[in-house]
């Protein structure tokens, strides 16, 4: 027993000291990303950048592109926007890769150039027309364009506007469009924020696979430490059967401060620990069981594009808004196609056969048909009109969540969820019992975005900092004791 006892305390002792500089930095890195998130080109952002589309210059339908390039292939997704200030199509095919063809001349962007990527940010919203851009060369990959989602896009032009921003843009050489931005405040503060507290560096994150295990197994060391300190303060603790000078800790100083509010904090310290593990879904804990594609496909009821039905794009006078289109996706809702017009406000608009008609409506009753063809097997149990972001649907640094939306519930064995965008027709996402789990386990204990405090800022805001300043200070505690440990 006192071996065991023995091993117990230096356990904590090394454990503590090899992690008590990383709780601090998770706990004041966190801190950081509640107001300054990753660099990411939200939709907000990327509609209002893009150029109006000169849709009086549209003289090819998606077909006679495609055939003029002999390109008539199987292709699962195409939209229209402007690339280097025209019209141009955009195909992508089911493995990933894509065409892109200009559709006032049919022709085939072959990729982007130096001085086109000038050009292009010149086009953008981004700049205010006052500076020169300057390009600063191709990346494949740095500490803000890491993200696989980028991936179809390398190489990267890095262009600088050169405005006080410090705004640096990143444009696709497959696509000419900006993919990403960033500032220099943005830039500045993710250094001591998602980069600190997600270990990111991008000289290891780009190794997926080790980045990940990286933090499940740092994390696992984590809890460890927690679990075994917990042990040891409660072993100590006498709460009443007093030490001398009636004290409920045998132990003075940072140890007692120590001891004392690592008990305090011990609930708040273990689920965050606990959750920053369940970020990475180790071991598929978060896997679903059954996958959302042949669902979708069925919904849809089109798994590639047939370009020869397809609406055509619209014109400069059937527009919905007065605001300019920025950009045009084409979408099947049971096999009958249709398009959405993407205006630089954020609205939408959905049109089936270019024909003025309550087009909306049509939508839908075509998604109210073509819900149930998700899971046919399953009964669909309810199909609710959701109008407010609640715990299970709702919207956070910048992601895209429409309203209002269906939410279509199934009595499958995954309880699964879906939620319909009214304005477009197309599924936002699938909920099963494991990305319910995640809600909880991952998203709630971490970031604590419950919608009764997330509705009720700035209490969230007081909330969070408060635990956060309260870990800090625990931490701290454990670094002072290490630092003097180490010095002895």
């Amino acid at each position: 027993m006192k071996k065991l006892k023995k091993l117990l305390f230096l356990t904590h002792r090394w454990l503590g000291i090899f992690m008590c500089l990383l709780f601090a930095l998770w706990f004041a890195s966190g801190i950081v990303m509640m107001y300054v998130e990753y660099p990411e080109l939200t939709r907000e952002e990327r509609l209002q950048n893009l150029p109006a589309l000169d849709l009086n210059s549209v003289n090819l339908s998606p077909l006679e592109v495609a055939a003029g390039l002999g390109a008539v292939n199987a292709y699962s997704s195409l939209s229209l926007s402007s690339v280097l200030g025209r019209p141009a199509y955009q195909f992508t095919a089911p493995g990933g890769t894509g065409l892109v063809a200009f559709a006032d001349t049919g022709e085939a962007f072959d990729g982007l150039e130096e001085q086109q990527a000038l050009e292009a940010a010149r086009l953008s919203g981004f700049g205010d027309g006052t500076t020169e851009p300057e390009h600063s060369g191709l990346v494949e990959v740095d500490q803000w364009t890491v993200t696989a989602s980028l991936d179809s896009h390398r190489p990267l032009h890095r262009v600088a506007l050169g405005d006080e921003a410090g705004t640096v843009l990143y444009l696709s050489s497959s696509t000419g469009q900006v993919v990403r931005d960033t500032h220099q405040s943005e830039r500045f503060w993710n250094w001591l924020g998602s980069t600190i507290h997600w270990i990111y560096p991008y000289q290891l994150r780009q190794h997926n696979s080790v980045w990940r295990d990286l933090i499940v197994y740092l994390s696992l060391l984590g809890l460890f430490s927690i679990v075994t300190g917990t042990i040891i303060g409660f072993m100590r603790l006498r709460p009443f059967k007093k030490y001398r000078g009636n004290s409920m800790s045998p132990y003075r100083g940072w140890m007692k401060w120590h001891h004392i509010l690592g008990l305090l904090t011990v609930v708040f310290v273990t689920t965050f620990m606990f959750s920053g593990l369940m970020s990475m879904g180790p071991w598929g804990i978060f896997d679903a069981r059954s996958s959302a594609q042949p669902q979708i496909a069925r919904y849809v009821g089109q798994s590639v594009f047939r370009l020869a039905s397809l609406p055509t794009a619209p014109t400069a006078s059937s527009t919905f808004s007065n605001e300019p289109i920025k950009e045009v996706t084409w979408h099947y809702i049971d096999s009958e196609p249709y398009l959405v017009s993407h205006y630089g406000n954020g609205e939408r608009s959905v049109s089936f056969d270019n024909e003025s008609g309550n087009d909306s409506m049509r939508l839908l009753a075509s998604i109210a048909e073509s819900v149930p063809k998700l899971l046919p097997e399953n009964r669909l149990l309810s199909m609710d009109l959701i109008q407010e972001y609640d715990d299970y649907y709702y919207s956070r640094h910048n992601r895209f969540r429409p309203l209002p939306v269906y939410r279509a519930q199934f009595d499958d064995d995954e309880s699964t969820w879906y939620h319909i965008d009214l304005g477009t027709g197309q599924p936002v996402n699938r909920v099963t019992d494991a990305s319910r789990r995640e809600r909880w386990l991952y998203y709630g204990l971490h970031s604590l975005d419950f919608q009764f405090l997330w509705q009720q800022r700035p209490l969230w805001d007081v909330v969070v900092i408060l635990l956060s300043l309260i870990g800090i200070g625990f931490s701290l505690t454990s670094v002072t004791i290490a630092w003097r440990y180490l010095k002895s």
